[in-house]
């Protein structure tokens, strides 16, 4: 046994840690879904910037949708927590978001960070933030 813990519990912590990372794993294919979609379909249409701004709210719609059906797995129980949920959500996304923009499409770091710059009409940080209340507001919601 390590540090007392008994078995059960390293392997409920273990289940716990793999249901997390399996919810960044579905949020990350959806907004990659979501981003394909856009670039194949509006961006020609609207202009890249207007594509990007209308196709945030599908992007939190489908964090809120797959927050609804998987976070009651999770069996978070406060607030606190799924804030905390939340939080890691936005930061695993926001640093996802970095890594395929800088390795994948070979952006330059200045476009990275220009992204989520709301100062320059991006609203990449502020989907950052309100995704950050995704399990809470689909705990709620579940809850009505």
């Amino acid at each position: 046994m390590l540090f007392g813990e008994s078995i059960s519990a390293r392997n409920e912590q273990m289940a716990f840690i793999m249901h997390v990372i399996g919810l960044f794993i579905l949020v990350a294919a959806s907004e990659m879904l979501n981003g394909i979609a856009r670039t194949i379909f509006l961006n020609k249409r609207l202009g890249v910037m207007n594509a990007k701004r209308i196709s945030l709210l599908p992007a939190l719609a489908l964090c809120l949708l797959i927050c609804y059906y998987y976070v009651p797995l999770l069996h978070i129980k406060t607030d606190r927590g799924l804030l905390v949920l939340g939080i890691s959500l936005s930061l695993f996304m926001g640093l996802f978001d970095i890594i395929v923009a800088r390795f994948i499409v070979k952006a330059r770091w200045e476009t990275i960070l220009d992204d989520f710059n709301i100062r320059k009409g991006n609203l990449l940080g502020l989907g950052m933030l309100v995704m950050a209340w995704c399990p809470l507001l689909a705990s709620r919601i579940g809850h009505c």
